[in-house]
């Protein structure tokens, strides 16, 4: 039932208009012939009622399909997930960052697969092995008003947010599917 009513979103923050470590949008990066907003999007297409893309308030929104303009006044990628909840509270959020451009269906497939509904978010390890990661998740409904809380009290790191949560936690489906290209560096490395 993932696909009747979840809905999910690309993730992507204020800074990445010009991610200062890459020194371009990591967004416009083309992967797989298309650019990575659009890459992303047409992946959790297949999977999801709904696909948005999460923009900051300095974005156009004309360079994106289905954009949300975050809501709140603080940069983290807490505002695009808060933000979604605002849109759509009766829905559980699939969440995927635009700069791991190596996840593809097998990787979505197991999310949804092994997602357990009775946390309140299903993902991954990340490419460690030792933490979760925040970006790749299944956020349920119930979790909207905890990570308001988590926000009230001062916190902004969704990672810190599920190390203390009641989650399901999957084995990595390995270091090089969720490496992130945050560099012109990673970028070579990835397309070599």
């Amino acid at each position: 039932d993932l696909h009747n009513r979840t809905h999910s979103f690309p993730t992507r923050r204020s800074s990445d208009l010009k991610s200062s470590r890459m020194g371009r949008d990591k967004a416009s990066i083309v992967f797989h012939d298309l650019p990575q907003k659009d890459n992303v999007f047409n992946l959790l297409d297949t999977f999801c009622a709904k696909v948005y893309s999460s923009i900051s308030s300095h974005a156009n929104p004309r360079d994106f399909k289905n954009p949300i303009v975050d809501q709140f006044d603080f940069d983290s990628p807490l505002n695009g997930i808060l933000t979604a909840f605002q849109i759509g509270a009766d829905n559980a959020w699939l969440s995927m960052p635009i700069d791991m451009p190596a996840i593809d269906t097998e990787v979505i497939r197991t999310l949804i697969s092994e997602r357990d509904k009775s946390k309140v978010a299903t993902c991954f390890f990340d490419s460690t092995g030792k933490e979760p990661e925040p970006l790749l998740t299944i956020w349920e409904k119930r979790a909207a008003d905890e990570l308001r809380s988590f926000v009230r009290e001062g916190n902004l790191s969704p990672r810190n947010y599920l190390s203390i949560s009641d989650i399901k936690i999957l084995p990595s489906p390995g270091g090089e599917k969720l490496r992130n290209i945050n560099t012109q560096d990673d970028l070579r490395a990835y397309d070599a």
